[in-house]
C-alpha cells in the first residue's frame, strides 16, 4: 500500500515493522504519529491504524484500541464514513459482547469489501461473534496481494480459524499450513500448533508429531503450550502410547490457569488413564469432565466413566451412569452404551436382563458388543458351541485390534481350551492372535501365554496338526 509521503509518509515504516515481527517499533511510529501535531484528517488517519493495530489482539486489545479509535473520530468526525472505521467499530462491537444479530447488520451498511483491510477486520469482526460462514466467505474474497504485508498471513490465519469452527479440517490445516509458511518467524510457531491441531482431527496422528517437534516453545504463550501439550497428548494416546499421553495431559493442565480444566482436556485425560488401567484416576478426571461437559458432550463423558467404573468393580455406579446414557436420544452411541450396560449386568449377575439388553443391542447395530455378551452368557452356562458361535461374529463385525476383536479371541482361547486337546490348533490360533495385541500389563497375558504352551505340547512342538 502506498501513501503520500506528505502526510502519511510513517504509515509504510510501521506496516513495514508488522510484517517483520517488530511490533513495539510499529506501536512506537503510530503512537507518536498520532500524537504529533497535523493537519486533522492525517492524525485522524494515524489513530485509526493504531486502532487496527491493537484489533489484532482481538479481546487484549480492546482496552486500548477502543479509545485510538474514539480518538480518530475526535480529529476528524467524518471518519465514521471510512470503510475500516466503520469495520473496527464492529469488531470492537464483538469484543465487548455484542450480538451476533447486530454485527452482522452492522458490517451489512458497511462497505469494506471495496477496501481489503476494511474487509479484514469485518471477517475477525464475524468470527468473533461465531458468523464463521460469513467471516470465511469475506476472507475468500479479498485478494491476497491487496493486504498489506502483516495481514497476508493472518488472512490466512483468520480462514484456518473459520473453516475449523465450521469442522472443515482439511480446509483449515491447508489455510494454517499457508499461515506457518508466510508468518514471521516469532507467529510461525503458534501458526504450527493449529495446523497441527488440524491434522489430529483428520486421523493423521504421524504428522501431527512430526509437526510439533518442529515447534521452538519459548515462542509460545502459556496458552498455546497447554494447546500444544494436549494436542500431542491425543495424538500420542491415538498412536498406542497411552503412558506418554497422561504424562503430555498433566503438563498441559499445569500451564493452564484456570481453576477446572476444559472439557476437551478433562476427557481426553480421562481416556489415556482409562488405557493404562489406572481406573479410579480415570473416574476422577472423567467426573471433572462431565461436570463442565456441553450438553451434547455430556453422554460421551458419562460413557467413558461408566467403562473406567465396570473395570473397577464398581457395578452399580457403572449400571445407574450407563443407564442414563441410553436415556439420550441423541447420543449417537446409544447402541454400545446399551450392550455395555448387558455386559455390566452380566458381571452383576443379571442374566435375563443382560440378554435381553443384548439381543436389543444387537438389533441397534451393535454386533460386535452384543456378540461378545451373548457370547459370555452362553460361557456361563457352558454351552460352548454357542459360545464359539457368537465370539466368531464378533470378531467378524470388528476390525483386527479392536477393544471387541481382541476380548473375542481371548475368551475364544478359553473357549477352545475347555474342549480339550482335539481344540489345540484353534487355542493356539486365538491366543497367538491375541498376545499381539495384549499389553504386557494386561491380566489376559499370563494365561494367554499357557494356552500357547499347553497347545504347542498337545500339537507335539508344531503350530497345528500336521498329517
Amino acid at each position: 500500500m502506498i501513501f503520500r509521503r506528505s502526510a502519511l509518509a510513517e504509515l509504510e515504516p510501521a506496516q513495514r515493522a508488522l510484517a517483520e515481527g517488530r511490533y513495539d517499533v510499529a506501536f512506537t511510529l503510530l503512537e507518536n504519529a498520532a500524537k504529533r501535531p497535523r493537519p486533522a484528517a492525517a492524525q485522524a488517519q494515524y489513530w485509526l491504524h493504531l486502532a487496527a493495530v491493537y484489533a489484532l489482539y482481538g479481546d487484549e486489545g480492546l482496552e486500548n484500541g477502543g479509545p485510538a479509535l474514539k480518538a480518530a473520530v475526535g480529529c476528524d468526525p467524518n471518519l465514521v464514513e471510512h470503510p475500516l472505521y466503520q469495520a473496527l467499530f464492529w469488531e470492537f462491537a464483538a469484543y465487548r459482547g455484542g450480538g451476533v444479530s447486530d454485527v452482522k447488520r452492522g458490517l451489512r451498511l458497511a462497505t469494506t469489501a471495496e477496501h481489503p483491510t476494511a474487509a479484514y477486520h469485518a471477517a475477525s469482526a464475524l468470527l468473533a461473534v461465531g458468523a464463521a460462514k460469513s467471516s470465511a466467505r469475506r476472507l475468500e474474497a479479498i485478494e491476497p496481494d491487496a493486504l498489506p504485508a502483516y495481514l497476508v498471513w493472518r488472512r490466512w490465519s483468520l480462514l484456518g480459524q473459520s473453516y475449523e469452527t465450521l469442522g472443515d479440517w482439511s480446509a483449515a490445516a491447508a489455510a494454517y499450513l499457508q499461515a506457518v509458511t508466510l508468518a514471521p518467524v516469532e507467529e510461525r510457531d503458534a501458526e504450527r500448533v493449529s495446523h497441527a491441531s488440524c491434522l489430529l482431527e483428520l486421523g493423521r496422528t504421524s504428522d501431527v508429531i512430526v509437526a510439533l517437534a518442529g515447534v521452538e516453545e519459548h515462542r509460545l504463550g502459556p496458552d498455546d503450550r497447554a494447546t500444544m501439550r494436549y494436542v500431542e497428548g491425543r495424538a500420542h494416546l491415538d498412536a498406542g502410547n497411552p503412558n506418554r499421553a497422561v504424562e503430555l495431559f498433566v503438563m498441559a493442565r499445569a500451564l493452564d490457569p484456570a481453576d477446572e480444566p476444559t472439557f476437551s482436556l478433562a476427557f481426553a485425560m480421562g481416556q489415556a488413564l482409562t488405557a493404562v488401567g489406572r481406573f479410579d484416576e480415570a473416574v476422577a478426571a472423567l467426573r471433572d469432565a462431565i461436570d463442565v461437559a456441553p450438553a451434547d458432550h455430556r453422554a460421551y463423558a458419562q460413557h467413558e466413566a461408566a467403562f473406567a467404573l465396570a473395570e473397577s468393580e464398581h457395578l452399580t455406579e457403572a449400571e445407574g451412569m450407563l443407564e442414563e446414557v441410553v436415556s439420550d436420544p441423541a447420543y449417537p452411541h446409544r447402541p454400545d452404551a446399551v450392550a455395555d450396560l448387558a455386559d455390566v449386568r452380566l458381571k452383576m449377575g443379571e442374566y435375563d436382563s443382560a440378554e435381553a439388553l443384548a439381543e436389543q443391542a444387537l438389533e441397534m447395530g451393535a454386533t460386535a458388543t452384543g456378540c461378545l455378551v451373548l457370547g459370555s452368557l452362553a460361557f456361563e452356562y457352558f454351552r460352548l458351541d454357542d459360545a464359539i458361535s457368537w465370539f466368531e461374529q464378533a470378531i467378524s463385525a470388528s476390525a483386527a485390534g479392536d477393544a471387541a476383536w481382541l476380548a473375542a479371541h481371548q475368551v475364544l482361547a478359553d473357549v477352545y481350551a475347555q474342549k480339550g486337546e482335539g481344540s489345540a490348533e484353534r487355542v493356539l490360533h486365538h491366543a497367538l492372535a491375541a498376545l499381539e495385541h495384549t499389553d504386557a500389563g494386561s491380566e489376559w497375558r499370563l494365561p494367554l501365554q499357557r494356552h500357547v504352551h499347553w497347545a504347542r505340547e498337545a500339537l507335539g512342538g508344531h503350530d497345528r496338526v500336521l498329517n
